[in-house]
């Protein structure tokens, strides 16, 4: 069986500011795990859909390559003969398949351009996720304080910040999501039914 780790001291002195109990520690250290876990998973598929991207840019250039060349008027090439090869045996006409790459030379034209902006761009594909990972902490540090009969609040001002919004970024904090800031906390507390002021 899998042992849980025990909530870092300042996650522990988070928790104990909002109820000094050793069953809600208890429970936001739960939470902090379950985090840490979703949290790598969303990291990880940031990762692969990179990765997958990268993938399509790279094969997307070959294959443009390719069809540029199958499309040359002012010359032969082999990549013309395969392709009147390939016209022939699916239509039985050689220059069908000419006219039919065409859109797909512009469709993969479009896709590596949309690869390589969103391999640049952090808001298409951000580094960090936070998805996942942010609603079910939300959703359980809700029932948490539902639990230990605790005021749900999405207070966020310059005065005054709401214990769901200051725990919910302690216990990202704690998982080692240093990015995770009080504005993403107050949505995500907001998407699971917030409504206090």
């Amino acid at each position: 069986m899998l042992k849980r780790k025990k909530p870092t001291k300042a996650l522990e002195k988070s928790a104990r500011a909002v109820k000094d109990s050793d069953e809600f520690v208890e429970h936001i250290g739960n939470i902090a795990d379950r985090y840490r876990r979703e949290h790598a998973l969303d990291a990880g598929r940031g990762s692969a859909v990179r990765k997958s991207m990268r993938e399509l840019q790279k094969h997307s250039a070959a294959l443009i390559a390719w069809l540029k060349l199958a499309h040359k008027t002012n010359q032969s090439t082999a990549e013309q003969e395969a392709l009147n090869k390939i016209g022939l045996l699916v239509h039985g006409v050689a220059g069908q398949a000419h006219a039919e790459s065409k859109t797909a030379l512009t469709w993969l034209v479009q896709a590596e351009q949309a690869a390589s902006c969103s391999l640049t761009d952090p808001k298409i594909l951000p580094r960090k996720s936070h998805g996942t990972a942010t609603t079910i902490a939300a959703e359980a540090l809700r029932a948490t304080f539902e639990y230990h009969k605790l005021k749900w609040a999405t207070t966020l001002n310059k005065k005054q910040q709401s214990n769901a919004i200051r725990l919910l970024v302690a216990i990202a904090n704690s998982a080692g999501d240093s990015d995770f800031s009080a504005e993403m906390a107050r949505e995500a507390v907001r998407s699971v039914g917030g409504k206090g002021g």
